[in-house]
């Protein structure tokens, strides 16, 4: 196992100040003791933790095999999106500009447009308490796998499409997230979508907090559900717009909501 000590700014996407101590995982055994590993800090924040553990490139790759996709749990989405260009085949382009790693977009069951990895998850290879198990796709719900481990590959579904229908879809996945949302500088949703009610972002715009800035971050002027930062976002500013958000809906609405990034 490395060791290093780095800037959250360099692990998470919404540029969190801090250092923490990250830990590297060469291989499946080094992971007996771990409980969590961070992935490309998508949907990521730092509380408490001063030791943080991540996947090395060792369990970056694809392979194509047997009609599906063999994908290792640090490897980038967007390097699948530009195999699955290269291949012209049709996978995850869903998630097309999320700054996230397949692994993470699988525990997380992460998706967009109407689709989320339970769509095309096939088998997914976890450790739990040093020893590697399997499962399917049957136990994910919105925004959860209920996965209890830690995941290092996965085997993915994907169809034949023609490379110019594969690059329309992804350029207007890539419109729609840059006109509705934000690629940088934040970690993506604050909140998961309540149940029987209307969006977040909806619930949070109307309780008058779309674009609220409180220190070195605010909530989006474009989609009430995105924190972003300055580039420099302290934990305790997030952590008081997320505290301040859910004070406000639940007045107004008597509706709890639920974070969807993740606080360690």
């Amino acid at each position: 196992m490395i060791t290093k000590t780095v800037q959250l700014r360099e692990i998470t996407t919404i540029k969190q100040t801090g250092k923490v101590e990250l830990n590297f995982i060469e291989n499946i055994e080094e992971l007996k003791d771990v409980n969590f590993v961070v992935g490309n800090g998508s949907n990521l924040l730092v509380k408490q933790q001063k030791k943080l553990y991540k996947l090395s490139d060792n369990f970056n790759f694809i392979r194509k095999e047997h009609g599906f996709i063999r994908v290792g749990a640090a490897t980038p989405v967007k390097r699948l999106i530009g195999f699955c260009l290269e291949n012209e085949i049709s996978c995850i382009e869903f998630l097309a500009g999320v700054p996230a790693t397949v692994g993470g977009a699988v525990f997380m069951n992460a998706g967009a447009f109407g689709k989320d990895m339970s769509d095309i998850v096939k088998r997914v290879y976890f450790v739990n308490q040093g020893k590697l198990k399997e499962t399917d796709a049957k136990g994910f719900s919105y925004r959860k796998s209920n996965i209890e481990g830690i995941i290092v590959e996965v085997l993915l579904e994907y169809k034949k499409e023609k490379i110019e229908h594969l690059k329309e879809k992804l350029k207007g996945f890539i419109n729609l997230r840059i006109k509705n949302a934000h690629l940088r500088n934040t970690f993506g949703s604050v909140f998961k979508n309540p149940s029987n009610s209307k969006p977040a972002g909806w619930l949070i715009e109307r309780v008058g907090l779309k674009g609220y800035t409180y220190g070195s971050v605010r909530f989006s002027p474009k989609h009430a559900n995105y924190i972003l930062s300055n580039g420099y976002a302290n934990i305790d500013d997030i952590l008081f717009l997320i505290d301040k958000a859910k004070d406000e809906v639940f007045k107004a609405f008597r509706i709890e909501l639920k974070e969807e990034v993740v606080i360690l």
